[in-house]
């Protein structure tokens, strides 16, 4: 099946998934504090990052740790969030500061248009409704615009220097799949309509069979096979045959030998089981117990494309970071409210190269 590669909008559905909470009054012991006074706490390229943007991308991830961690363990995942969050921010700005170099920055309309996309799939159909769901969030009009700005700007920014630079060709492809079957592995599957004709022990099963036969040369000669098994079933209001999805082991080994023998619009001979006499027409066969190639291609196009895609985003963001001039003040603890001093009284901060 043909899959696109994932695009923006995906991206632009979590700003809402990933908003911060409205800040609580009075927290409780074992809840992240409510934000500080606002101050600088990191510089990229002379270029101020904020306490409050910190929590603002922080606290939904420290309010999650809080849920799920207590003790040391809270405390030592608290930290390496904080370390990731900021990370991640001084990436972002320093790939925005260089779409604005580029000229990469999105128009107001290409903005307003990503906004109403966003509108769109989070079925907000007005104005009002929309900024009550960013209300709900903890979430402003100004904010919204921002990131889907940034983003819209480091989207394009990184098609050029990244996407455009990334070349997969069809030997890539087929040494991949040759060198991971197992990834591809499957159940045989076949798509059969199937009636069962009952025969009890009151019952003469030769009239049974007879009547079976009967119906299976009309279909032979061109009659339905769901109408014809209706008119000569045991129960002429019902269905007459069932459409069914069956999977290798799932059905009794007489009937599967033949679900999985026949060619698809075949209809075969009466099937005696326990349960009575049965008649199948195959649909469809899957019966590869690896997907073919050319099933899986695009899949497996997506996936090489998305390693290269980070690996090369990687080394494009350590170039901006080794030309860059950065510098992080953030003291321990502050993301949750709770400035720390150094074991040595000094405000701690670190120089990033």
């Amino acid at each position: 099946m043909k899959r696109r590669r994932p695009g923006l909008w995906p991206a632009l559905l979590l700003l809402l998934v990933a908003a911060p909470a409205p800040a609580q009054t009075g927290p409780k012991a074992d809840e992240p504090k409510v934000m500080v006074l606002d101050r600088v706490v990191a510089s990229v390229n002379d270029e101020a990052l904020t306490l409050s943007e910190v929590q603002e991308e922080g606290q939904p991830v420290i309010r999650k740790i809080f849920q799920d961690f207590v003790g040391t363990e809270r405390d030592r995942r608290v930290e390496q969030a904080e370390q990731r969050v900021v990370d991640d921010l001084i990436d972002r700005r320093l790939l925005y500061q260089a779409a604005k170099r580029e000229g990469s920055l999105p128009s107001t309309a290409e903005v307003q248009s990503a906004i109403d996309e966003l509108k769109r799939n989070n079925n907000a159909t007005d104005e009002a409704q929309f900024r009550a769901l960013l209300k709900a969030e903890g979430l402003t009009p100004e904010q919204i615009r921002r990131n889907v700005g940034e983003r819209l700007a480091i989207g394009r920014l990184l098609g050029r220097q990244v996407r455009s630079s990334i070349i997969l060709s069809e030997d890539e492809i087929a040494k991949y799949y040759a060198a991971n079957p197992s990834r591809y592995q499957r159940t045989p599957e076949a798509q059969i309509y199937h009636a069962l004709f009952d025969v009890r022990t009151d019952q003469d099963e030769a009239k049974v069979r007879a009547r079976v036969e009967e119906a299976l040369a009309k279909i032979r000669a061109g009659a339905d096979f769901v109408e014809t098994t209706k008119q000569y079933g045991d129960d002429p209001a019902g269905s007459g045959a069932d459409l069914l999805t069956v999977r290798r082991g799932e059905l009794a080994p007489e009937i599967e030998a033949v679900a999985f023998g026949l060619p698809p619009g075949s209809s075969s001979e009466p099937i005696r089981t326990a349960a009575g006499l049965h008649l199948i027409k195959v649909e469809k066969v899957r019966a590869e117990a690896v997907a073919p190639l050319a099933e899986v291609r695009e899949a497996i196009r997506e996936q090489l494309f998305q390693e290269k895609f980070e690996v090369k985003r990687k080394e494009y963001l350590a170039g901006l970071r080794a030309k860059a001039s950065i510098q992080v003040f953030l003291k321990g603890g502050e993301m949750l409210g709770a400035p720390q001093v150094a074991k040595d009284g000094a405000s701690p901060s670190r120089r990033l190269p």
